[in-house]
């Protein structure tokens, strides 16, 4: 995002500002290499509306509205890429990523176009603190050492720089009309935000997959010997110690569909990873601890329904196993359906 932003700030043909980023590794653009497995999910699908779009964010659809519709719409997105020669591909959850499926092409798109703008990156360089300067020059704090510089400047950035090989840093000022913040989950930015005045919402884990190691047990574990099992289309549902099952409500955020997978710790999947983004407030709440349902075969139906249509085959085909005998016609998913899931 930072990347990004400066070059938008550099390019604008009406700006006559110089625009610096500050990396504190000797590397750019590192976490860009890993998401989506090594492809990068750049955006997500442009013919779905905003609304649509917005569903998919737990937290913060309000703030990302007027961007999303106005700003930086998606398809302002995907012609940045393409007009930069980067050809995209929609897959079948709606994630669209580089026909090559390499995120060295997004990391090497992005950087061409920062050098292009002429934006300045400066590698190991951690800020350390940021702090807004007065009219006479002097920091909210303490003296600034190059007051004749400062006077220009709105913020004071002080900085640890260590050059490539070096075992010892050096601290510097650097002095900005304007700051960016692209920190991401860093500690380091919830902390220089509110040094700034910032009021900050307090956070809580999100993205993870649950442990149920109880149940992976040998000779107590339900899901004892399943681990590996995938299934492309369930149901989870978190239910909080003491709470009753809804009756029939609107799908509340500790329901969520998608691909499940028993790995050797627990579960985890779209399905479980949605449930801990989307219920990351009330999970946290009940220090994670609660009861999960899991619908195997939600489009089968309730489990009384279920057993509806259940109840007259143990007399039209009382001979029948389910080991050898599906009562259910189990719609058919291709390969490359439910998050690349297999059937």
């Amino acid at each position: 995002s930072a990347i990004a932003a400066a070059e938008n700030l550099q390019s604008n043909k009406n700006s006559k500002v110089s625009v610096v980023v500050l990396e504190g590794t000797g590397n750019t653009l590192s976490k860009v290499k890993i998401s989506g497995g090594g492809r990068c999910n750049v955006m997500h699908d442009t013919s779905k509306s905003i609304p649509e779009l917005l569903q998919g964010y737990p937290r913060g659809r309000k703030e990302l509205n007027g961007i999303l519709n106005k700003r930086f719409t998606p398809d302002m997105c995907q012609s940045w890429f393409e007009t930069r020669g980067v050809e995209l591909k929609t897959e079948s959850d709606g994630r669209m990523f580089p026909t090559t499926d390499s995120s060295q092409t997004i990391i090497d798109t992005l950087l061409e176009a920062a050098h292009d703008s002429n934006v300045v990156i400066q590698h190991r360089c951690k800020v350390d603190s940021i702090t807004r300067i007065s009219k006479d020059g002097e920091n909210e704090e303490n003296s600034i050492n190059n007051k004749e510089v400062a006077k220009n400047a709105r913020f004071c950035v002080s900085v640890q720089t260590k050059e490539k090989g070096e075992q010892t840093s050096s601290q510097t000022e650097l002095y900005f009309d304007a700051v960016i913040m692209a920190t991401g989950s860093m500690p380091i930015g919830y902390r220089l935000a509110k040094d700034l005045g910032h009021d900050l919402e307090s956070t809580v884990p999100s993205l993870f997959t649950l442990n149920a190691k109880h149940e992976i047990k040998e000779g107590t574990g339900f899901l004892h010997g399943l681990s590996g099992v995938s299934v492309p289309f369930a149901q989870v549902s978190f239910r909080l110690p003491g709470q009753k099952a809804a009756a029939k409500k609107k799908k509340s955020v500790t329901t969520q569909e998608g691909p499940l997978l028993i790995t050797h710790h627990g579960l985890s999947g779209p399905a479980v990873l949605r449930l801990s983004a989307f219920g990351a407030r009330e999970l946290n709440e009940a220090n994670y601890r609660g009861t999960l349902r899991i619908q195997w075969a939600p489009y089968l139906g309730t489990t009384e329904e279920i057993f509806e249509e259940l109840w007259p085959l143990t007399s039209a085909r009382p001979k029948k196993q389910v080991a050898s005998f599906c009562p259910f016609a189990l719609p058919v998913f291709a390969d490359d359906d439910h998050d690349g899931s297999k059937s």
